[in-house]
């Protein structure tokens, strides 16, 4: 279609503005997108035929390189920071409904129209590459251009642009990045923008050191001034590695008190913030005594209605033997899940990664420790072994053994539930007691009676998340 016109050279002015303090957008101070300072202007000059590009704009597709041939210089004239571009009407309406509502004849009337686009200055600088992209679908993603490229996306809602970056962000860059980077410039972003994909990388990275950003001194600031909706993305996931849940209460308890204090919120607002965040504090998983402690707090007694029901809830479930919780759809929900606790409990998180990469008949073992029984008090050391694609000669059955893995001077006897669990509820759970003595260090847990091999392997299991297995195991000591 190109071939077919004349593409002339055209003198574009770009005017620079002055005395503007330049501001990185990637900086450390929690602000993603650059200020209003480093603003410049950009122009798109928008017919059917004619078009102006500048020597790297040139390279967008091979016929355009061969239509200019070597004449390229001079073809884009920088006066100050203002760049104008002669572009067609039909590739922005075809690659941005913003861009078509902007060019339509209800908002410019008719013939060629210019679209003044004030622009961060980092946003600026891609801009060239961003309308290459309307043209070719092609670009070639940098680190340190990759945020400005994805500003544009979102804002001109390129569809196919943002997927390419996000994806590209997520896969090459924060892998790469501090987690201090990770938190004030992709964190950020994704939570302001909606990018969940982008937010659940982040949390995930994030969660690897979860104890040190609620306990540390060199995150604490940045831990205080999240928000509502940051807050509740970590709050979420199962994947906090942390000491306990009641660490994780103190630190939003930290959080709320300074929200208190820092904004003189009326009471109606602090009754919002605890009617968002509560259900999402996992406080079955605390001890008895924890909750008594939480219980006591002058403030939880002063918003009694919000904190009851969870703490009657989770009373209710430390009481009750493991084989009442499994029958209980009460005890089903997020808020039963595990996360990756480090202190010594009797419950232990295990997840199976990449699972359809799993050969057939293959065996995985987790090695874990839990809360013994014993005097003087000793942890005691288990091993979980798997074999979630069958067994060669019984390849219908999931085998899930429970191995002691010391020699026992004394025998152990215990009450223990395992369930399979996605990222919302708990999904299957089977419940047993059994004795566990030198002479009998290891004992089936019978999971095959309620998952089947086939139901793993089947595609979109339900027991699946993206292709990850998740399994909590809990034990008891029977008196």
């Amino acid at each position: 279609l190109m071939t077919s016109y004349h593409l002339k050279r055209k003198k574009i002015s770009v005017k620079r503005k002055k005395n503007r303090q330049k501001t990185n957008c990637l900086s450390n101070s929690g602000s993603t997108i650059a200020s209003a300072n480093t603003t410049a202007s950009i122009k798109l000059v928008a017919a059917t035929a004619l078009v102006s590009l500048n020597s790297r704009f040139v390279h967008l597709c091979n016929f355009v390189q061969d239509i200019i041939g070597t004449e390229r210089d001079g073809l884009l004239r920088r006066r100050l920071d203002e760049l104008r571009f002669r572009t067609h009407k039909i590739v922005l309406a075809r690659s941005s409904d913003v861009f078509e509502r902007m060019i339509s004849k209800e908002w410019c009337g008719d013939g060629m129209i210019e679209i003044e686009l004030i622009e961060d200055r980092e946003c600026v600088e891609v801009f060239g590459i961003f309308l290459r992209f309307l043209y070719c679908n092609h670009i070639k993603l940098r680190a340190e251009d990759s945020l400005a490229v994805l500003t544009l996306a979102d804002k001109y809602n390129v569809v196919n642009l943002r997927k390419v970056c996000l994806n590209f962000v997520i896969s090459r860059i924060i892998p790469q990045l501090t987690l201090k980077e990770v938190f004030h410039v992709w964190f950020q972003y994704g939570t302001k923008c909606f990018h969940q994909a982008l937010v659940k990388t982040c949390v995930d990275r994030l969660a690897t050191q979860f104890q040190d950003i609620i306990s540390g001194q060199e995150w604490e600031k940045e831990w205080l001034l999240l928000d509502k909706d940051q807050m509740n993305e970590f709050l979420r996931t199962s994947e906090l590695t942390v000491a306990s849940e009641y660490e994780i209460w103190l630190a939003v308890f930290r959080w709320i008190q300074n929200l208190i204090q820092s904004e003189k919120r009326a009471s109606v607002s602090v009754e919002r913030i605890l009617g968002a965040v509560l259900p999402n504090i996992r406080f079955p998983m605390m001890t008895a005594d924890e909750l008594n402690q939480v219980e006591k707090l002058p403030f939880v007694e002063q918003h009694a209605k919000y904190f009851q029901p969870y703490l009657m809830m989770s009373y209710k479930y430390r009481a009750l033997p493991l084989i009442s919780r499994a029958a209980s759809r009460e005890f089903c929900g997020s808020q039963f899940l595990l996360r990756n606790y480090t202190r010594l409990r009797w419950d232990k998180r295990f997840v199976i990664a990449d699972f359809s990469s799993l050969p057939r008949y293959s065996e995985i073992s987790f090695k874990a420790n839990t809360c013994g029984s014993t005097l003087p008090p000793q942890p005691w050391d288990w091993e979980l072994k798997l074999h979630p694609k069958g067994v060669s000669g019984n390849c219908d059955e999931f085998k899930c053994v429970l191995v002691s893995s010391v020699m026992l001077d004394q025998s152990r006897a215990v009450e223990y539930m395992l369930s399979i669990v996605n990222d919302k509820m708990i999904l299957r759970s089977i419940v047993g007691k059994k004795i566990f003595s030198k002479s009998r260090y290891g004992s089936d847990l019978e999971l095959e009676k309620r998952v089947a091999v086939d139901e793993v392997l089947m595609e979109n299991s339900p027991l699946l998340i993206n292709d990850t297995m998740v399994l909590q195991l809990t034990l008891r000591p029977i008196e």
